[in-house]
C-alpha cells in the first residue's frame, strides 16, 4: 500500500478521511494539521508503545484513531473505548474511512436522511457494548458503517474486522492496579515522545466523586499539565434551562491540592453565555450531556490528552450494580455521559482517554476483585461504594471523607426532544424542519410550552410533579403493564442529530472541494468515479 497524504489546515485539527483504491493500492489521506503522518502509518492518538514503532494495531491501550500500512493492506485502528468511532463506506474497488461522520459524508457527497426515524436508536445502541450496537447508519444514498473498538482491515482481496488483544486476567488488586499504572506510564511516554512532530499536553478533570479522584491519584506521578473542575453539580430537580439556585458542591479543588495538582475552575453553565459550537455536540449524539466541559476549550491551545473517568461504573460493587451487573467483556454502559465529545474533540484538538477502559474488558475479574475480602478495608457498604478507586486514592494520600461520599454529576441535561439552546442555531433548525415539511412554521412558537410539559414528564417523582407520577402508577396498575405519558414532539427525536451532521458535512464538502482544486494531487479514479466527480 502507498500512502498519499494531503494536509489541509481548514479541516478540524485531528480529523482525517482516507480513500483506499483497492485496485492500485493507493491510500489517499486528507487530514487536519495535527494528525501525525509517517510513511507507514498515521495517527491522532496515543498508545502504550514507542511512537516511531507505529505498533498500535493490536493493543488494547490505544486512544484516538489511525491507520497502519503494510505491503498489501491497511489496518484502520479504532480507540479502545466506546467514546469514539470510525465510519466507512464501500464502493466497487474503493473504501472510504474517516474518524468523523460529517467528514465521511462530505467526502462521499452523501447526507443523513431527514425522514429516518432510527437515529435515536442507533445513537443509544452504543450502550449495548462492542458486539450489539447498531453499525449501519441510513443515509440518503444508502448506508455508512460505524465501527467501535474493533479494527478494519482493507486489502485488494477483502475487507474484514480484527479484534484488539485481550488484556491479561487480573487475580488481585495489585495485578489490576499495576496494569493500569504501567500501561498509562507507557501512554504518557508515547504522548511526550520526541519522535512526534508535537508532543501532547495532558489535561484531566476532577470532581468529588470516585472516578476522577482515582484517575488523578494514579496519573499525577507522570505529570498532568492542567486539571479542570466544575464547582457545582447538576440539580436533581431541574433541567439545564433553569438549573440555577443552590446546587450541590462538586468542587474538586481540595482534592487537587492534596494531590499537588493545579486546578482550573470552569463554569458548567458556560453554554448559556455563548454556544457557537453547539452543533458539534449533536454531530455525535442525538441527546448530548457533555456541554458541562465546554469551557475547557478556552483554557487550552496545544493538542493534548483529556483524562476522564468515563466507564467508572466498572468499579461498583455487585450490590450497587444490581441488575446492571453485566459480567462480560462487552463494555456496556448505563448512559452516554462522556460519549458526546467525539466530534468536538477533533475541532478543539484533544484525544479522549477514559482511563477505566484500560483493562476494561476484564470486567468479571475487576468485579471479583471488588467483592474480595482483600478490599474490605476500603468498603463503605452503602449505595455509593467503589473499593478499587477508593483504595487507589487513599493510598495516594486522599483522606476518606474528601471524596466519594455521595453520588453527584455535572453533566448538562436538556429537555427532550433535543432543540438547540442557542437562538441562532434554533432558528436555523426550525427553518430546516419547515423546509423538510417535518413541522409547520407556527409549531415553532409552541416550543416553550412543549419544553415545560416535557420537563415535568421527565422530572416527575413522589415529591415533584407528584400528580403525574401517581397517575402513571394508577394507570399501570389498572392495565397491568408499565405506563408513562408520551413526551410531546417525540417525532423530532433524532432530528437535531441529522440536521447538525448534514450542516457540518455541507461545510466540510466545500473545504474538500477547495483543497482538490488547488492540489497537484488528483483523486485516484475507481470503478465508480473519483471523489472530485462525485462532489460535482
Amino acid at each position: 500500500m502507498e500512502l498519499r497524504a494531503l494536509p489541509n489546515s481548514a479541516l478540524p485539527k485531528l480529523a482525517w478521511v482516507a480513500q483506499v483504491n483497492r485496485t492500485n493500492r493507493i491510500v489517499t489521506l486528507q487530514h487536519g494539521p495535527f494528525v501525525e503522518v509517517r510513511r507507514s502509518f498515521f495517527i491522532e492518538g496515543v498508545w502504550n508503545g514507542p511512537f516511531e514503532s507505529g505498533d498500535f494495531g493490536e493493543t488494547d491501550c490505544i486512544f484516538g484513531s489511525g491507520g497502519i500500512l503494510s505491503d498489501d493492506s491497511i489496518r484502520f485502528v479504532t480507540s479502545a473505548s466506546t467514546t469514539d468511532y470510525l465510519y466507512s463506506a464501500e464502493a466497487p474497488g474503493e473504501v472510504t474511512v474517516s474518524n468523523s461522520l460529517p467528514l465521511l459524508l462530505a467526502c462521499m457527497r452523501d447526507s443523513l436522511d431527514p425522514r429516518c426515524q432510527e437515529y435515536p436508536e442507533i445513537c443509544d445502541s452504543i450502550m449495548k457494548g462492542i458486539n450489539d450496537y447498531r453499525r449501519d447508519i441510513p443515509t440518503k444514498c444508502g448506508t455508512v458503517r460505524r465501527l467501535m473498538y474493533r479494527n478494519l482491515d482493507v486489502s485488494a482481496e477483502k475487507i474484514s474486522e480484527s479484534d484488539k488483544k485481550m488484556p491479561p486476567s487480573f487475580k488481585s488488586f495489585e495485578d489490576y492496579r499495576d496494569y493500569l499504572r504501567d500501561n498509562y506510564a507507557r501512554i504518557v511516554a508515547n504522548a511526550r515522545d520526541e519522535a512526534r512532530t508535537q508532543s501532547l499536553d495532558i489535561w484531566s478533570t476532577q470532581s468529588k466523586g470516585y472516578d476522577s479522584t482515582a484517575v488523578n491519584a494514579m496519573a499525577r506521578e507522570f505529570g498532568i499539565d492542567k486539571v479542570f473542575t466544575v464547582s457545582k453539580a447538576k440539580s436533581i430537580h431541574h433541567l439545564a434551562h433553569n438549573d440555577t439556585g443552590i446546587l450541590p458542591d462538586d468542587d474538586g479543588g481540595e482534592i487537587c491540592q492534596l494531590l499537588g495538582l493545579n486546578c482550573t475552575r470552569i463554569n458548567r453553565h458556560a453554554f448559556a453565555d455563548e454556544f457557537d459550537d453547539e452543533y458539534l455536540y449533536y454531530c455525535a449524539l442525538h441527546q448530548n450531556q457533555d456541554a458541562n466541559l465546554k469551557e475547557i476549550s478556552l483554557h487550552v491551545s496545544k493538542v493534548g490528552i483529556l483524562l476522564t473517568g468515563t466507564l467508572g461504573e466498572i468499579w461498583y460493587t455487585k450490590h450497587c450494580l444490581g441488575k446492571r451487573a453485566f459480567l462480560d467483556s462487552e463494555m456496556r454502559r448505563w448512559d452516554l455521559g462522556g460519549h458526546g465529545m467525539a466530534e468536538l474533540r477533533l475541532v478543539v484538538g484533544f484525544i479522549h482517554l477514559p482511563l477505566p477502559y484500560i483493562g476494561g474488558r476484564r470486567k468479571t475479574d475487576i468485579v471479583n476483585i471488588t467483592e474480595s475480602s482483600a478490599m474490605d478495608p476500603w468498603r463503605l457498604r452503602n449505595g455509593y461504594d467503589r473499593p478499587i478507586p477508593r483504595r487507589i486514592a487513599e493510598e495516594a494520600g486522599v483522606p476518606r471523607l474528601a471524596f466519594g461520599q455521595s453520588k453527584m454529576g455535572s453533566v448538562v441535561l436538556f429537555s427532550k426532544p433535543s432543540i438547540p439552546h442557542g437562538t441562532a442555531l434554533r432558528v436555523e433548525f426550525f427553518d430546516y424542519l419547515v423546509n423538510e415539511k417535518i413541522m409547520a412554521s407556527y409549531e415553532a412558537l409552541l416550543w416553550p410550552v412543549v419544553r415545560w410539559v416535557n420537563s415535568m414528564l421527565i422530572l416527575k417523582s413522589e415529591r415533584r410533579f407528584a400528580v403525574i407520577h401517581y397517575t402513571e402508577r394508577v394507570i399501570a396498575k389498572l392495565t397491568r403493564r408499565e405506563f408513562h405519558f408520551k413526551l410531546r414532539w417525540s417525532k423530532l427525536e433524532g432530528a437535531l442529530f441529522c440536521f447538525c451532521v448534514n450542516r457540518t458535512a455541507q461545510a466540510l464538502c466545500q473545504v474538500l472541494l477547495r483543497a482538490w482544486m488547488t492540489s497537484d494531487e488528483l483523486p485516484v479514479k475507481s470503478g465508480t468515479g473519483n471523489t472530485l466527480q462525485r462532489m460535482g
